[in-house]
């Protein structure tokens, strides 16, 4: 993966070209005084003005009640811990306009990423954005917008070029409310779509293998009338949704390579498409099956790949070297954990499970035997 093809998946980049076949989307340029907002480690507090002011009345208090309010109140502005959120006002309104212009509600993105990692943490628990301060919360809480803004090029091979300009800017698409079993990742290398598969992996969605060779033939047809000739790279991938026969909408473009998340495929088999002159994912899938009954011979219970639970649409057709491979998980034992789950969880906890920092593991166990040694002395002070 280089720096060219990261660059050529920015959302400016590809959006223009693509826009009759996509969903509405007003894009913003990132000023320095957002960018340092975004980037501080600091507090987090929205800029002013970005939320609408309240509306509604509080209930009767006595005069007790709103003494001590207005004391808080005091106390808070004298000893200095009221924090004062950054002035953007231009660029909020400019947030506010498009909200307006886009029917009242958007999903915001920066560049490459959305803020998937920090739905969390918005109140309705999800990406649609309705005010400002909608939008300035999600992005100041996300690790992947971090990333975008820090690290775009890191899994690229060829570092030197790793320090070219990237013009930042907030996206913000027209809501849309999606079902996930319409959303669709594909894959394209040496200009031949290779690889589809199901976007949500927590998931299995019975509809999609009743309709698995529409699916498939829908998104082909896609590719070919609107992006196989017009898009610049050899190797990218790109999502759609199809919600219904014969319409297919263009979400998002992705580098080809391991910074972009795989879901059913992994990318030793996509690699080795190329590599086999376009026969690899195919005698990857026969190889398996083979091991497979192989294995079935033998009583053993072990299947490689999720071969129980994720379905190769090629297995059940006639093979054509044009097809490309079409995967998605057949019953609901086959689904993934939600990769976003663990974002909302404190670090200190997934450092635990993880093992990703054995000291705090150390400290824990050290804790416990404290904890239980001093229970034990306790038991042992108590008269009979």
């Amino acid at each position: 993966m280089k720096v060219h093809d990261v660059i050529n998946c920015s959302f400016p980049a590809w959006y223009d070209k693509f826009r009759k076949c996509s969903i509405k989307s007003i894009v913003v340029p990132l000023t320095v005084e957002v960018l340092a907002y975004l980037q501080d480690n600091g507090t987090l507090v929205l800029p002013e003005g970005s939320q609408p002011e309240l509306t509604y009345e509080r209930g009767p208090t006595s005069e007790e009640e709103e003494e001590e309010a207005s004391e808080d109140w005091d106390h808070c502005e004298t000893s200095g811990s009221v924090i004062e959120g950054p002035k953007l006002e231009d660029f909020t309104n400019k947030i506010r306009d498009a909200i307006t212009k886009l029917g009242g509600s958007v999903f915001p993105k920066l560049n490459w990423s959305a803020p998937k990692d920090a739905s969390w943490i918005a109140f309705n628990n999800s990406l649609r954005c309705c005010t400002p301060g909608d939008v300035f919360l999600l992005l100041k809480s996300s690790s992947f917008v971090t990333h975008d803004l820090t690290s775009p090029f890191k899994d690229c091979d060829d570092p030197g070029e790793a320090d070219a300009p990237v013009d930042y800017c907030l996206v913000l698409r027209k809501w849309m409310d999606i079902n996930p079993a319409f959303e669709f990742r594909c894959f394209v290398k040496n200009k031949e779509l290779v690889g589809i598969c199901q976007r949500d992996v927590s998931q299995s969605y019975s509809c999609i293998g009743g309709d698995r060779l529409n699916i498939r033939s829908d998104i082909i047809s896609f590719w070919r009338e609107n992006i196989e000739n017009r898009f610049p790279l050899q190797d990218y991938v790109f999502d759609v949704y199809r919600p219904a026969k014969d319409h297919v909408v263009l979400l998002d473009f992705n580098p080809f390579g391991e910074t972009t998340d795989g879901l059913l495929f992994t990318w030793s088999e996509l690699q080795q498409q190329s590599e086999d002159g376009g026969q690899g994912l195919s005698r990857i899938i026969e190889d398996e099956i083979s091991l497979m009954r192989i294995e079935d011979i033998e009583g053993s219970n072990t299947l490689h790949n999720n071969e129980r639970n994720v379905f190769d649409s090629n297995r059940h057709t006639p093979p054509r070297d044009d097809l490309p491979e079409f995967r998605f998980i057949a019953d609901a034992t086959g689904v993934q954990p939600s990769p976003y789950m663990q974002y909302g969880l404190p670090l200190d906890i997934i450092d635990l499970s993880t093992g990703q920092d054995p000291q705090k593991l150390i400290d824990f166990l050290q804790m416990k035997v404290q904890n239980e040694a001093d229970e034990s002395s306790e038991d042992e002070e108590v008269p009979s």
